[in-house]
């Protein structure tokens, strides 16, 4: 198994050597290739990036697609698999438990996400909630069974099959978020499968302000608005809801009220940038 990894980055120097050393780590593949895009950086990122990737370079313009596309033909590999530079591998085998079971018809899969202790609650529920630990396959004949999760995806550690991922016209688009998205809509319109695979984990979540919130899933809105006649966007509100009650009903039984207020502002924050956007 020939994969390269690609790990855009940004400001992320504190994250390199350990991120790319237990890339480095990971077990049962005959040769693994990190690709490092770096956007400008304030910090020492490029440098970093330059001692422990095969490859890093600086890009002018970052965009979440197009860069990531553009490093794909770069690569060398077989398999691509895209990370973010804030995640970090559970164990050594959460690269080959990614790739394993890829073929023809299953042509891409993404990670179970496990919430950083120091990141809270919410967030460890959250990542509980949108990351369970029953696999689930995504594709046209099973869009009824999974609902919105259908079409839920995330490269924050994804893996396709390079042949079949400039088939499908890769991230070769501009989008100013959830370019995964687009992807796996793709990959089920031209009748192949993606899957959740819980036995792949990686450590990751966020610590955002409010503001970062409300700018975030503004983003997501002008993001669904562009695309809402080629994607079914329909069942996000149900699927948040969901969300919502899961979050709230955990937090109650472990009298966590202080976060419950929180989760609450939270969540408006999110509805009103959502909207907005």
């Amino acid at each position: 198994m020939r994969v390269s990894v690609i790990c855009p980055v940004y400001n992320g120097a504190e994250y390199l050597e350990k991120l790319f050393l237990k890339v480095r780590e990971q077990e049962k593949l005959e040769f693994i290739e990190i690709i490092a895009p770096i956007s400008k950086s304030k910090d020492s990122s490029l440098n970093e990036a330059q001692k422990y990737a095969d490859l890093a370079y600086e890009v002018e313009s970052f965009n979440h697609a197009k860069t990531r596309h553009e490093a794909a033909l770069k690569a060398e590999g077989d398999y691509l698999v895209f990370i973010t530079q804030d995640i970090m591998p559970v164990d050594n085998l959460w690269l080959y438990n990614l790739i394993k079971d890829l073929d023809n018809k299953t042509v891409a899969a993404f990670s179970k996400q496990i919430a950083y202790k120091e990141h809270g609650e919410i967030e460890k529920l959250i990542r509980d909630f949108n990351y369970p630990d029953t696999k689930r396959v995504c594709n046209l004949e099973n869009s009824k069974i999974n609902g919105r999760k259908n079409l839920f995806y995330s490269d924050a550690s994804s893996a396709i099959l390079k042949e079949e991922f400039f088939k499908l016209g890769g991230y070769d688009f501009i989008v100013p978020t959830n370019e995964d998205v687009v992807l796996a809509n793709n990959i089920i319109k031209n009748k192949k499968s993606f899957m959740y695979t819980p036995e792949s984990k990686v450590y990751h979540s966020h610590k955002l302000s409010l503001k970062d919130t409300y700018n975030r899933y503004k983003a997501i809105g002008q993001f669904e608005k562009k695309y809402k006649k080629e994607i079914d966007f329909s069942n996000t509100n149900g699927e948040g809801k969901k969300l919502v009650l899961f979050v709230v009903k955990k937090l109650l039984k472990k009298a966590k009220l202080i976060d419950i207020c929180y989760f609450g502002i939270d969540i408006f924050v999110r509805l009103v940038g959502y909207r907005r956007g």
